[in-house]
């Protein structure tokens, strides 16, 4: 067991160094645009509140993506303390990362789990607008790994709680 968790943790890692080895300038701003957007599922919530005003003030629209954003939010930062997990900029000195870098644990990534659920559920109501949505989702999830403060395996973690909050939300629907 020991040494597949070490495989997995080495496949992480060689996936952070290409990933975060990726710089182009012009794209540095753009992808801490989204990490600060995305942070606690600010652009989600502000998006689900345009969504609900200029939707006719339909609560649903409203209360299914703050609930799902909150939610994947609250199950994020509480399995963070399970785990206790290392940044990347902690483990390897010479990762320098983009933008301040954060305190808490890096797995799981709440900045995916808020993307996931935010994009999700908001597609759900709007489906013309789900191919932006989910690019967006996917840019906040990626920032976290581009920026030097999560590994990949930290971004798909946050993406399932955020899938799967959502999923039992729109379910219950």
């Amino acid at each position: 067991m020991k040494r597949v968790v070490t495989k997995i943790r080495d496949l992480d890692r060689a996936l952070f160094r290409r990933v975060f080895g990726m710089k182009w300038e012009p794209f540095d701003g753009v992808m801490r645009m989204f990490t600060i957007a995305g942070s606690a599922g600010a652009i989600w919530g502000c998006i689900a509140f345009l969504a609900f005003v200029a939707s006719g003030l339909e609560l649903l629209n409203l209360a299914v993506p703050w609930t799902a954003i909150a939610g994947s939010w609250i199950v994020a930062e509480g399995t963070k303390h399970l785990f206790n997990r290392n940044r990347p900029f902690l483990w390897d000195a010479e990762v320098a990362p983009l933008i301040k870098t954060p305190s808490s644990s890096s797995f799981p990534s709440g900045h995916s789990a808020t993307a996931a659920a935010g994009a999700l559920t908001l597609s759900f109501f709007y489906p013309a607008l789900a191919p932006v949505l989910l690019v967006a989702g996917f840019l906040v999830a990626l920032s976290r790994v581009y920026l030097g403060v999560h590994y990949p395996f930290d971004v798909l973690a946050g993406v399932l709680i955020g899938t799967t909050v959502a999923a039992l939300l729109l379910l219950l629907l």
